[in-house]
């Protein structure tokens, strides 16, 4: 496989999860994580996902380790 394709198939398969993020309720973990840090000040909304980063980053460690 060449590198042409796969970065293809890497963005096929980002646009796919996204796909499935939106439409069901499979994700949502990430959507109301208790680590994940909203602020309202005003008209102003700042969001900082960092329960999401460490959910991602122990699942990619764990997915390398074994493969």
């Amino acid at each position: 496989m060449t590198f042409g394709k796969l970065i293809i198939l890497l963005g096929a398969l980002i646009i796919l999860i996204g796909i499935i993020y939106e439409f069901t309720s499979f994700f949502s973990i990430f959507k109301n994580n208790p680590l994940d840090f909203k602020f309202n000040i005003g008209n102003t909304n700042i969001y900082i996902p960092l329960g999401t980063c460490f959910i991602i980053s122990i699942f990619l460690t764990i997915l390398m380790k074994l493969f």
